[in-house]
């Protein structure tokens, strides 16, 4: 990527914003682990719940998403580093499959899947930014 275009820069800064959020957040990843893995509280048993473990594993996972994503993108802008940008795909890619089993679960209200969405949505358009082609050169001849 020798020269940004300003669809890489907008997909750079979305990215940016999206790991600034995983860091600082609650992070989707995070709280779609807290629906996923529900404590236990009382004498309730729930032989699904993990519990406490992978709540911390999934905040950890979203500050390591985020700091991947915003060191790949200090590189793809400064050195105009195509790995760097396709790490960044990659981190955001990470994030999205550990947002999508919130679709998967019953019995929660519209909000939160209505959040979910937005935050796939948002993901999947840096993506394609991030990761879009410059536009092809075209040739122009003088008589």
């Amino acid at each position: 990527m020798s020269a940004l275009t300003v669809r890489h820069r907008v997909g750079l800064v979305m990215a940016a914003l999206l790991g600034v959020a995983d860091i600082t957040g609650p992070a989707p990843s995070a709280i779609a682990a807290a629906l996923l893995f529900p404590q236990t509280t009382g004498n309730e048993a729930d032989p699904f719940s993990i519990g406490g473990p992978a709540i911390i594993a999934s905040f950890v996972l979203a500050v390591v998403l985020g700091v991947s994503t915003l060191i790949g993108v200090v590189l793809a802008w400064v050195l105009g580093s195509r790995l760097a940008a396709r790490a960044v795909a990659a981190a955001r890619v990470v994030a999205v499959l550990i947002t999508a089993p919130v679709f998967l679960l019953e019995g929660l209200e519209a909000w939160i899947f209505v959040l979910a969405a937005a935050v796939v949505i948002v993901n999947i358009t840096t993506i394609v930014l991030v990761l879009s082609r410059p536009a092809a050169r075209t040739i122009v001849r003088t008589p």
